[in-house]
Formats: C-alpha cells, structure tokens, sequence
C-alpha cells in the first residue's frame, strides 16, 4: 500500500481527515491540553484486550532501572497482573493482566505511588535527556500529542483573526504577530522566553501558542494556515503511527522477556547544531542588520518589517512536509517509530555504520564444493545436500549408510585431509568449511556461509546515492554488502565504534539489533528477526524489512536536497519580503514582508512532501537470494521449489504470483517530467527574479519570466514523455513468451505470468523467460552474450555443477538469453526483479549522475547571482547619493537585477537539445532525454563492450585450415575448399521451412555457398544416407553419405581434441599419410593458436566404411584428418573508421569485455590498427585500491574478464577523475555502467530490456557510425550554444554593466523596467534561439569532433561572454553618451534603448552568416524595435520618443563602432576571465581543469567584494557550498 494512493493533494487531505480527526480529539483533550501547559500533566496509557503500556517517569537516567524495579514489584503485588515489566528506552511499564483486568485508575496510582518510592530511594528522578527533544511514544494518546495545543491555538487564531475583520475591534499592529513568529523560529530566543518550564511538553507548546493567539490578533492569518496544514499533516503521521504499533504489538511484545529494556544513556560526545537552526539564527541576523541599515532612508515601521521579513518560515516547513510524509508511508509498511523527530534529523546524518550481525539471516547456505580427486560431483550432490541443515551445519551429520557431513575439523577421516581445499574455500568467503566423508575417507569439501537478509546488498548502494559514507561493524569484510569506506570493531566494541565516529564528528545512522549502540546512535534502525525481542532503544524498529532502512538511507540525500532548497526559498522570500515592505506604506509594510515569508514556507511544504512522494514511488531493489540451484541434483531443487514434472497446478500458480508493482519500469507522466525539468539550479533564481519584478509593478517582466520557464519546463517534459512512450512501445513489441506444464497440459503464457516452480519447455530460437535449472536437455547450446559478453554459444547439461561465476553454471538458463541449439526442460527458480537480468534492470534505473546541464547552469547561477546583487546595490546607492528618493532607487536596482537573469536560458537549451534530438532521430538514434546531447559533446571516454557492438554478434566461417596453412575464406584455393566441402557434408541438411538448429553449422553452410563449394567436390554424386546428430558429451556430428562408386563415406565434424583422437591418418594435398605422435601433437599446438583471440575450432575427418554398416559412436573411429574451419565473431565493417575518428577527436576509447585477455586484445588491435595494446583483466582490478586504479585506467586500452561491477567501478573512476563517460553496449550486463555513466547507450536491434531501460541514448541501427554521429551533433550542440549564451549572458552583462556606469554619472538608469523587458524579449528569445537550433554545416564534422568538449565550456564560454557584454555595453555607453550631449534624457534613453538592442543584434548576425533562420530572427527583431519605437502610442508606452535622423545616426554610429571594436576588446575579456569571480564557476564546471592563457594575472578590483558576497550567500544557503568547500 502506498502512502500517496490516498493523497493526491496534500491540502485537501490533510483538510478532509485530519481536521475531523483533530477536532473529535481537541473537545475530548481540552482539559490534558491546559493540563499540559500548566504542568499538570496526565499520564498516558494505551490499552489492548489483557494488556496496557503505561507512562513511567524518571526512568531515563542512571537510576532508573532501580525505579523501574520497584514499579514492577508493586504491580505484580496487585491479584490482577499477570507481570509487568519495565521499557526503559519508551518510558512504559508492561502490564499482562488478568481477567477480570483491574481498573487502569488503580494501575496508574500504584505507578505513581511507586515512582514516588524510587525517587525517595534514589535521591531524585531520573536524569532528562536533552540531547534532543524527548520522543513521542507512537501509542500515546491523542490529547498528549504536541500537535493538538497549537492546533487549537491555529483554529482559536483564525477564528480571532476573522472577527477582527468583521467587527470594530482594532487588530493588534502586524509587527506584534510578526515577533512572535520570530520568537518561535529563533532557537535562543524560544529557549529564553520557556527558560524555567521543566518538561518538553509545556517548552515545545507554549511558543507555539502563544504565537497562534497573536497572530490571530494582529495578521491577516496567513501563516496561521500554513501552521494549521503543518500540523494536520503531523497529526495524520501520529494516526499512521499509531495504527502501525497497534498492528506490531502483538508480534514486538508475546511475553515478559521481549518487553523489558533496561535505560540507555543518549548523550552525545559533541554536540552538534541543527542546521535548520543555524540557518534560522544566520538569517534572521542578517534581516536585522538590513532593517538597522535601512532605518536612515526607511523610517522605523518599514526598518522592523524589513527586518522581520526574513522570518525562515520554509526550512521549518519543508522539513515538516517532507518528513510528515515520509512518516506516513514508513508506518503503512509496519516501521514502528519510537521517534518521529529522527525523520525531520535525516538531512544532517553523513554516516551510516551496517552492523553485520544484524545483517544476517541466521542460516547457511553451500557457496562452493571442492571434489578430490576421483570423485564425481553426481555421486555426492544428492549426499551432501540431504545432510546438510542449513540452521545448525557446525554439527556432524550421518545418514546410516557410511557418509557423514560436518565441519573438517570434528571429522575423523584417514588419507587425504583437505587442508588446501579448505583454505582456497575460506579465502574465498566460505565461513565454514565442512567436510563430506564415505566411511572415513574424505570424499569432498564444501564451504557454507550465513546468508543476509533480504535486501542487505542494497543498503551500500542506497548510501551511496545519498552520498554519505559506508562503514561497516565487522571483524572481517562483507564483499556481498559492496564497497564500504572504513570498517570499525563489532561485538562489544560497537557502542565505543559509534562514540568514535561521533567524537570524530560524524552523524551516525546506526543499522543494527544493538540495544545500546542504537541508543547512542544519532539515528538507530533497529532491526531483530521473527521471534526475538525487539532492539528497544531504536527510534525506528524495522524487524527485518531491510527494503525499508534503503529507503531510508535513499531518504538522507533527499532530505539533505529538501534542507538546501528550503533555504534558497527562505533566503528569496526574505529578500522579495524586504522589497516588498519598503514599497508599501508603513502600515502595510510589515503585512506586505511576511507574505513573502508565508509564501515561501507554503511552496517548502509541498516541495518537501513532492519530494518525499518521488521518494517513496522509486521502485525497490530487487532482494538476491543466493541459492546454489547450479550445484543442486534436480530432485532436491523440485523439493525445495514444492514442484514435479508435470508442473504447477493452476491454483498453485495463482498462489505464487506475485504482485508485479515496482518489477517494471516505472512511467513517467507530463507532469511529473514538468517538475522534474523545473528542478534545475536556475528556476529559484527565475522564479525569485519574477517575484521581485512583480511586488516592483513590473508584471509584465515578471510573466515573461515566468512563461519563459514554464515553457521551456513543458517543452523538454513532453518530449521526455514522447520518448519514454515509444521505448516503453519498443519493450512491448518484444515481449517474451513461455510454454510451460500446467495442470497435466501445455500452454503458453507471458513470462511476466510466470512463478518459480514452472516448468518451462524450449526450444531452438526460443529465448529463455526466466532464471531456469535444467531438467532435460538434448544437444542444447545457448547463446548468453546478452549477459556475459561471451559470443559464443554455451553448452549445457543438467547434471549438477561446481561454478562460482555464472559462466561456468552450465546447469542453469537465465533470462534474456537465447536457446541456440537443442531442446530443453527446466524449472523457473527466479522471475522479474529476481533474475540476474531484473537485478540488473534495478540497478539501471537508480538516479542518473548530475552533469552537464545541471552543472553548468549552477556554475552559471553562482557566477551571475553575485555580480546581479552587486550591480542592484551599486544602482541603488548610487541614487541615493544623487537624492533620488529610496523607493525609485529600489526599482531601478530591481530591474536592473531581473534584467540580469538569463530568463531565457534554460528554454535556450532545452530548444537546442530537441533540435539536436531531432536530427538524430532522423538518423535512427533514440534520445531518451535531451540533455543526453549535451553530455555527448563533453565526451571524452567511450567505454564499448566486444560482442554485439564492435563485432556483429553473429558467428561467421573466418578461415580454413589443412593443418599446415590458414586461409581466409574468401581466398580458399582448392585443397582448403575440399577441407570446406567435407566440413559441409558433416553439417546437418538444410530445410526451407525451419533454420539449421546450431550456429556453427549455419556459418559452415553460409560460407560454402558464397565460396561456390558443393557436399560434391571430393565426393562425385555425394548423397546422404544417415547421422549422427551432434551431443555435448560426443561433441561431434556424424554424417555418412553414398559416393559414385557405391562407397560409404563417413564424414566428421566437432571439437579438435576428440575427432583428432579419434584420427589415424591425415591428409594434405589430396596425399594421405601415417598421423604420428609428433604430427599430433603439432596439430594440437595449431589448434590452441587458431582457438586465439576468441575464436572456434572444428576438426574435420573423413574415412571410408562398408556399404549398409550401421552409423553409431563406435564406428567414428580411424578417420583421417581433413582439416580445420575456424569460425569468429566478425568486427563490423565500420567499427575500425569509427574508433579512429573518435580517437583523433581526443576521445579515450576502452574496450570492455568479459571475454578472454587474448580475445579481447586481439579484437582491439584489428579495430585499432595498434598492436601494442595495453589489457588488464577485472581480476587485475579487484587487486587494486581506488588510487592505483586511478592511475592505471588512462593507460588502458582493454579491459578482459570484466564482470559487471568491475563496469561500474570502471566508469566511476573515469568519473572520479573528472573524465566524462560514455558507456555503449546491448547486454543485461552493460545496463549498471550504462546507467551510471555520464551518457549511456544501448544498440537497439542487439539490447536487452536491460540495457534499452538503462541507456540514455538508443542506437537503432547498431552502427558505430551513428556514435561518432551523436558525438558530433553533441559537439556541435554545445558550440552553437556557447554562441547563444554568451549573445544572451553577455548581452545580459552589457545591460548591467552599462546602467551601473550610467546611474553613477545621472544617478538613475537610462533604461526603465519595459524598456528592460523589450530588451529581453527582442534578443533572449529569436535570435540567440536561431543560432543555438541551426543546423551545424556539412563540412564542418572533422573540425566539430577535433573542437573537443573543453573548447565548449568553462573559460572559453567565459571570454566570449565578458567580450560580448563588453561590446555591448560600449555600443550603449556611447549611444547614450552622444545622445545626452545633444537632447533630451528621454531621447537619450530611447537612443540607448535601441542602441543595446541593435548592438547585440549586430553580434548575433556576424555569429550566425548566412543561416536563413537566424537572417530571418535578427532581422525581424530589428523591425520589431524601429516600428516599437517610431509608433507615438506604442513608443510612449515603452517610456521611448520617436527618434528622428540625428538620433538612428548617432545609434547606427555607436553599433558599428562597437562591432568593429569588437575583436580589440578580446584582451581584456580574457583578462577579466581570469580573475576569481569568474573563473571560480569555471574550474567546477572544468573538473579542475587547466585553463588556457598566458599565466596568472592580478585580480579585478571587484574580484574581492564579488567573491565575499558570493561566500555570504553560500553561508545563508542561497547558493550551496562547492566542492571541497568547508562550511563553518
């Protein structure tokens, strides 16, 4: 059940239920509630039939266990309990009662009177803990909720705050409510007005209140709403609370001994500061230093306002609605919450300590068998596993018959020991060895080792999404947890682990059954199997639904997001606030301020509860269960599955499945791709850019903004959408199907309808539905290079088998896969998400890495918004020191500020992007999401499996060999075409109606008719008379034929080392001789080099029998050697000129593969024309720390026995080192690189659902060609761009530089708010659109692919945009200049108008050439402002003059002036460029990349001041830190 499924919208449901809800209990919890704020409090008790949890007081410190004692011994006195005992850690006494139940008022005052007993004896009450607030029980009584006061307080306050409007009172003025709220959300203050109340309860309740009945008497009830919506949606996650332990007790609690907890001390070895708090006292600092510095121009009524309009209403807010939520749905699930204040801590936790014991599951599983010598693995399977006990495998077993299994040690065998055995087990994660002995002699050595939980592999990954760090609480490494990054003792030493990690400054989230490390613990999850007492202690009790703490730990990076954007927006509500009071009379001013505040805190709340609803829809992480299936004998699998051969009964099937929620790829709406899109770091500032033109009067600059960004947001969520739908369409047409036995018959269903314990039938061609243990097979071989990488087809066999890797499991099937050859039966031991493919599509669907769009539009944020502030301050100041009065140079400092966002930025892109996505579509290349083009153009490693994408994934007839000479085989000469034609007459005959069953036989085929070679040559009028069909365990094919003159020929073909020795003779140029030891043995060396670089070798033979003999094994015997076909994978015919054109673009090329070092080394270096090829093997890399392999990896070349998480390792190294990954391939095994690497891309004839879910970009037609294509769209991309954003940001920079020069000189600026917004409209949107959406020409590929990603970003994109906002400012500057001297300020304002707009259009023309699209945009755009400006009513409108020829002279003078100039001005932009304030942004975007110039240059004048306010707004949360920044 989901805990949105009720919830479409949060207000109204809030509003419907928990209002009801809250009302019934605020009638029946008046007199607790006044009880509570007056200190007589009422004990809580919550009730089931025969048992009660009672509120226990002074408990909590070191002599609580004592008090604790006495209140059991004078209950269990009373005939009416059963027992009772003490839960220290929640503060209640268990009470079992009898029947009839005594009166629980008599229970409470025998708790009462022994709590009194044990404060005497001990000389006081319990220490308080206060190192946070004191939880709440999640069984406490409604009228003790902390929500209920203030909830009435809220409901009082509107109810004041409506009679003040309709009746003559006067209502209090705004500023008293406005104190009061900053009372309750400035910790210092609110502890000083509560200073001497003992307890939470009356502390966290009377602010709040008394703030409420203010409110009500002074304002206009804004925020009395948002609090009232904050605490119903706190009251509805106290109900879910509630109904989850109602739904736990019972299993927490079966008797005495899983009730009583002794005390935990909390306290931490440092304290540490919310920062939410922080955050509060830095801010409303700052608004008291604005309002003390604005009280000379203001007065004081519009100073307080000012100073109170940064009240930080959102943290407060977000937090709330993203933790409300989040409670909510953990409570649906059956998380009992001990604690609900740790939800609204998640965002400040940084480490994450998994102890190992609570991680494991208590039972053992076989993980590996090592057999002596002699000993056949179907002789023991079915011993070994009917004695091993999977919950007690230390102990020695017999079966009576001689065979006993145990440890090694306990066992008293004689020979051989197994000693090497056992430690190759151990080394490789065996926890137990044991020993299988036949009467006394050690027949084999099996290793064991204790399973975790369900979900246990996913914690490590959730962690790291959230980017906090891994530690792990174990004596050993736990490699099936992952990568962890430190390791800390367990046992006894866990609680000093957890205080270490905390003295060290670290917020620990402790996983772990630990009763007293979890009490220490920052947050404890506290986790206890079925049957066991609960890990009291926890502030969140979990059982073993480890899905739930990944969810969790998923929720800290959520929660940490949810904290910085809430700052941003009270930080932007604040300032908009501030704004907003000092335009307004001084009446309204303080009314005016905390809107915005209100505002912001209301857009917190639903961002946090969006946020946690995108949280909780994200589909789980397939749970592994690690059974040795391969290593099983049949009979013990259909046992452990409750199946047999006949299959599952339909009611059987129906009880199996599964719900399939969360096994698919999730969909994507229009409106969720709309908010995503908006979730770009440049929306708050549009967004607060918008609000400010707004409360200025500027509106229609506010909208433009506004429009600008919803479309754009809407634009790239649709084709998201669009994109998402047609894959989605491409997965369904390629829907697998199965035949299974059901119900004693055959039918055939979807593989989405099977359930484990299906018996499944294959066949040739038939891909394989699920993970499957064979039962039957009869010549199978199945291709698995979807998941291994291997292009060649595997044989399989039933019998059971010792593999650690899954391509040694030759008794298993798994999904994707294709049956090649043969038949087969087989059991369904995994489905959906279970499968190693569906684990795999799990993998590909978590969060995508943060790059190229998000990053730059950051970087840019954070370079803009500092100069935006500065250049607003300087025009403001700068009026009043010319007289002008504080509210006119307040408007002209917001425009001046709104004019310098790039409003039009994210539509720039996004539209550019589609227009790339677009052209690519015509090529046949799927985008999944525009941003992908981008990321291409940065490219600058491509990471590309073997099979499937530089090769054709097809096996083809490469060469032909007598054993003396190899020949490719379209040079054959007559000797090697008869080694051919004998190959093709022991190939099975071809029918039209079905295809030849294996692979190698179609490529013999294939290969003889396009060489013109007949079953005939050799053999005149050759006919076939009988076979031997091809076995694995023959590995041959027989076929014998009737030759001309009557004989029988006998013609083989199979594996070199069983058809050679089967030979006696060979021939070699059609002459026959003796087959000796010494030429055997040099055919055996050829084979093993011909086997080379991942090709197949078959031995043909000949020999002739007598007519009418019968054709069994015994007579392939005495053959002759022929010779040898030897068949490949071939390379594409375009994979050579592809990699090559991408290394000459600076692109690091790696081939990836799980083939052999030699294949894959020799593949490489036919594509690369390079022998000397440096190759390293994924064994290699798991020797190797992150450092070294960070030095290894831009040295290699290829990369062999690659698994996939060596893939992932390998592309977050790449990553590490600021590289830009793009990984390509088609398998399920590609998908987790494909995913997490910059750009992924799937090849769609070849890719798996896997890998088409995971790819960000999807390769119709397979072709390399169409990469190196991508690659250059993506590069042409980001140059076209770079020109429009430095047009649009430089333009944007001319304006600001010129109206800050200009207010100095006259004091104001020459350019009023519309005149601004024409600016914007007539060069942001057409023409700077019109150059980023061209398309790039013809003949400049080459040179887009030898530009390289840098030349696009960072300090190239910097120059250009300071030179174009130079030149346009001097084309401004001198327009106006000239203008001045020889009219009016109003003309001289219109000549500066059209001179801005004529000189960035100048630019975009000398940019664009002769593209007709932007001929067409700048020169409409010129039209648009001579017909704006020569039209009286329009040009009034605008605040211009029609301007006669003396003023287009002197404005067609200034542009071509400045456009001239334009080169000169290239110096000093690049000196500017250089300097922090600028390059700062650079150097994020560049991954410390080396900036191009002539050597380091002395700093701007403005560089210092820029940079200590961009450091001002980090610490406020305006902008987030970098990295490596360190925040105080």
């Amino acid at each position: 059940m989901s805990l949105l499924s009720g919830v479409p919208s949060q207000l109204p449901a809030a509003l419907a239920g928990g209002l009801a809800g809250a009302m019934t209990a605020a009638v029946r919890g008046a007199a607790g509630t006044a009880a509570v704020l007056l200190g007589l409090e009422r004990r809580d008790v919550w009730s089931r039939p025969g048992r009660c949890h009672i509120e226990v007081r002074g408990v909590r410190g070191p002599s609580g266990a004592s008090v604790g004692r006495i209140v059991e011994r004078a209950l269990e006195d009373h005939p009416g309990v059963l027992w009772a005992r003490l839960n220290a850690p929640a503060e209640r006494v268990v009470v079992e009662l009898a029947s009839p139940p005594p009166p629980q008022r008599e229970l409470i005052r025998i708790v009462a009177r022994a709590e009194a007993a044990g404060a005497a004896m001990t000389d006081g009450p319990g220490v308080p803990h206060h190192g946070h607030p004191e939880p709440h029980h999640p069984a406490e009584g409604r009228h003790r909720r902390p929500a209920l006061p203030v909830l009435m307080a809220d409901l009082a306050g509107l109810v004041l705050t409506a009679a003040t409007r309709v009746s003559p009172w006067t209502p209090l003025p705004g500023e008293v409510g406005a104190l009061a709220t900053a009372v309750q959300y400035h910790p210092r203050l609110r502890r000083v007005m509560t200073h001497g109340l003992i307890g939470a309860e009356r502390s966290d309740a009377l602010v709040p209140v008394l703030n409420a009945l203010l409110q009500g008497m002074a304002t206009r009830g804004g925020g009395l709403v948002l609090d009232t919506v904050q605490r119903l949606a706190q009251w509805r996650e106290a109900d879910a609370a509630l109904d989850a332990w109602a739904r736990a007790e019972p299993h927490l609690v079966p008797g005495p001994d899983h009730a009583h907890a002794e005390p935990i001390v909390r306290e931490r070895p440092k304290a540490r500061e919310d920062l939410t708090a922080g955050y509060a006292e830095r801010a409303m600092a700052a608004g008291a230093t604005v309002g003390a510095l604005t009280l000379p121009y203001a007065g004081p009524r519009r100073a307080l306002s000012v100073a109170l309009a940064g009240l930080p209403k959102a943290p407060e807010a977000g937090r709330e609605g993203f933790a409300t939520s989040l409670g909510r749905f953990l409570a649906l699930r059956g998380v009992v919450a001990m604690d609900r204040g740790v939800l609204r801590r998640l965002g400040q936790l940084d480490t994450v300590l998994l102890d190992v014991d609570a991680l494991r599951s208590g039972r053992y599983e076989l993980t590996d068998l090592a057999l002596l010598d002699g000993v056949e693995l179907e002789q023991v399977a079915d011993i070994l596993f009917a004695l091993f006990d999977p919950a007690a495998p230390a102990q020695v077993h017999h079966d009576g018959t001689g065979w006993s299994l145990g440890p090694l040690e306990d066992l008293e065998v004689t020979g051989r020991t197994g000693r090497r055995d056992a430690e190759r087990l151990r080394d490789e994660g065996g926890e137990l060895v044991l020993g299988l002995a036949f009467e006394r002699r050690l027949m084999a050595v099996a290793g064991a080792a204790m399973q975790t939980l369900p979900g246990a592999q996913a914690l490590t990954a959730a962690a790291r999404r959230s980017g906090i760090r891994v530690v792990l609480a174990a004596d050993q490494p736990c490699p099936e947890l992952g990568f962890v990054d430190a390791m800390v003792p367990a046992d006894g030493h866990l609680v000093a682990s957890v205080r270490a990690l905390q003295a060290d400054g670290a917020t620990v989230l402790l996983v772990s059954g630990n009763r007293r490390a979890l009490g220490a613990s920052d947050c404890g999850i506290g986790v206890h199997p079925a049957g066991e007492p609960p890990a009291w202690g926890a502030h969140l009790l979990v059982g073993t639904d480890l899905d739930a703490v990944a969810l969790l730990l998923a929720g800290v990076g959520v929660a940490r997001q949810v904290d910085r954007d809430c700052a941003v927006l009270a930080a932007s509500g604040g300032g908009i606030g501030a704004v907003a009071a000092l335009r307004a009379r001084a009446a309204d001013a303080c009314a005016r301020g905390q809107t915005a505040s209100t505002t912001a805190g209301g857009i917190a709340f639903g961002l946090g509860v969006w946020r946690a609803r995108q949280l909780c829809a994200r589909p789980l992480t397939p749970s592994a269960e690690d059974v040795p299936w391969h290593l099983m004998p049949t009979s013990r699998v259909m046992d452990r599955l409750r199946t047999s051969g006949a299959g599952l009964s339909a009611e059987d099937a129906a009880a199996r499945a599964k719900d399939p929620t969360g096994t698919g790829t999730p969909r994507t709406g229009v409106l969720s791709a709309f908010l995503e899109e908006l979730a770009n770091p440049l929306t708050p500032v549009l967004a607060g850019g918008a609000a400010l033109a707004a409360v200025v009067g500027s509106r229609a600059d506010a909208a433009l903004v506004a429009s600008i960004t919803a479309t754009s947001a809407l634009v790239g969520g649709v084709q998201r959408v669009r994109t998402e739908r047609a894959l989605a369409e491409l997965t369904a047409r390629s829907a697998v199907g199965a035949r299974v036995r059901r119900g004693g018959g055959e039918r055939l269903v979807t593989a989405e309808e099977l359930v484990p314990g299906d018996i499944v039938l294959l066949r040739p061609e038939d891909v394989v539905p699920a993970d499957c243990r064979l039962l039957e097979a009869h010549g199978l071989e199945v291709d698995e290079s979807s998941l291994t990488g291997e292009s060649l087809p595997v044989a399989k066999d039933p019998a059971p088998v010792v593999a650690s890797q899954l391509t040694g499991r030759h008794s298993m099937l798994y999904e994707g896969t294709t049956v090649s050859a043969g038949d087969a039966v087989a059991v369904v031991v995994a489905t959906g998400a279970a499968t190693e493919a569906g684990r795999t599509m799990a993998t590909a669907r978590e969060a995508a890495p943060v790059t190229g769009v998000e990053a730059r539009l950051s970087a840019l944020t954070k370079a803009s918004l500092p100069v935006a502030t500065v250049s607003a301050a300087a025009v403001a100041v700068a009026g009043l020191l010319h007289g002008r009065p504080l509210a006119d140079s307040l408007v002209s400092a917001v425009n001046l500020a709104v004019a310098s966002v790039p409003e039009g930025l994210p539509f720039l892109v996004n539209a550019a992007q589609l227009a790339s996505a677009r052209r690519l579509a015509e090529r046949g290349a799927l985008v999944r999401n525009p941003r992908t083009i981008e990321a291409l153009g940065r490219a600058d490693v491509l990471c590309f499996d073997k099979t499937g994408t530089l090769t054709e994934g097809d096996l083809q007839l490469s060469a032909v060999s007598d054993g003396e000479r190899t020949l490719p085989v379209d040079r054959i000469g007559l000797w090697h075409k008869a080694v051919l034609a004998a190959a093709l007459r022991a190939t099975p005959a071809a029918r039209q109606s079905e295809p030849m069953a294996h692979q190698t036989d179609r490529a013999v085929d294939l290969a003889a008719r396009r060489a013109r070679v007949s079953v005939s040559r050799g053999a005149p009028r050759w006919r076939r008379t009988g076979s031997l069909p091809f076995d694995p365990s023959r590995a041959y094919h027989a076929t014998a034929g009737r030759t001309a003159g009557g004989a029988t020929l006998l013609s083989i073909k199979g594996a070199p080392e069983v058809v050679l020795a089967r030979c006696r003779r060979r021939r070699l140029n059609g002459t026959e001789s003796a087959l000796d030891a010494a030429a055997r043995t040099a055919l055996t060396a050829a084979t093993e080099e011909l086997a080379g670089a991942g090709r197949r070798v078959l031995a043909v033979a000949e020999r002739t029998v007598r007519s009418g003999a019968e054709l069994t094994d015994d007579s392939v015997r005495d053959l002759v050697f022929v010779g040898f076909v030897i068949l490949a994978d071939p390379v594409r015919p375009g994979a050579a000129p592809a990699i090559a054109r991408l290394r000459a673009a600076g692109v690091h090329t790696v081939l990836v593969t799980g083939d052999h070092a030699a294949t894959a080394e020799a593949i490489a270096a036919s594509v690369t024309g390079d022998l000397d090829q440096t190759v390293c093997t994924g064994p290699e890399l798991d020797a190797l720390e992150d450092d070294a392999l960070d030095e290894l990896l831009p040295k290699v070349d290829v990369i062999a026995r690659c698994a996939p998480h060596h893939k992932v390792r390998i592309v977050q190294a790449f990553q590490r080192l600021g590289r830009v990954v793009a990984m390509t391939g088609d398998g399920a095994n590609d998908a987790p690189a494909i995913r997490l690497a910059d750009v992924g891309i799937a090849l769609g004839r070849r890719g798996t659902p896997a890998a088409t879910a995971a790819a960000d970009l999807v390769i119709g037609d397979d072709r390399l060609d169409t990469i190196v294509a991508a690659l250059t769209e993506g590069r042409a991309m980001w140059t076209s761009v770079r020109t429009a954003l430095a047009i649009l940001i430089g333009g944007n920079l001319g304006e600001v530089g010129f109206s800050v020069l200009a207010s100095a000189s006259a004091g104001s600026s020459p350019l009023n708010a519309r005149q601004i917004m024409l600016v914007n409209l007539l060069t942001d949107l057409a023409p700077a659109l019109s150059i980023a959406v061209r398309t790039p020409a013809e003949n400049t590929g080459e040179q887009l692919l030898q530009e390289g990603p840098h030349h696009a970003l960072g300090t190239a994109l910097t120059q250009e945009m300071l030179q174009r906002g130079l030149t346009t400012a001097l084309g401004a500057g001198l327009a106006w200049a000239g203008a001045r001297c020889t009219g009016t300020r109003r003309r001289a304002g219109t000549v500066a108008l059209a001179a801005v707009v004529g000189t960035q259009l100048a630019q975009t023309l000398t940019s664009g050439g002769t593209d007709r699209h932007v001929l067409v945009a700048t020169l409409g755009s010129a039209a648009v402002l001579v017909g704006i400006i020569q039209t009286p009513g329009v040009s009034r409108f605008f605040g211009s003059t029609p301007l006669g020829p003396v003023g287009w002279g002197i404005t067609l003078t200034a542009i071509t002036t400045a456009t001239l100039l334009h080169a000169k001005l290239k110096p000093l932009a690049c000196r500017l460029a250089d300097t922090d304030w600028m390059t700062a942004a650079s150097r994020k975007v560049e991954g410390n990349r080396k900036t191009e110039g002539t050597g380091p240059s002395s700093p701007s004048p403005t560089a210092a001041p820029v940079a200590w306010l961009n450091a001002a707004l980090t610490r406020l949360g305006l902008l987030a830190p970098g990295p490596g920044t360190v925040s105080e």
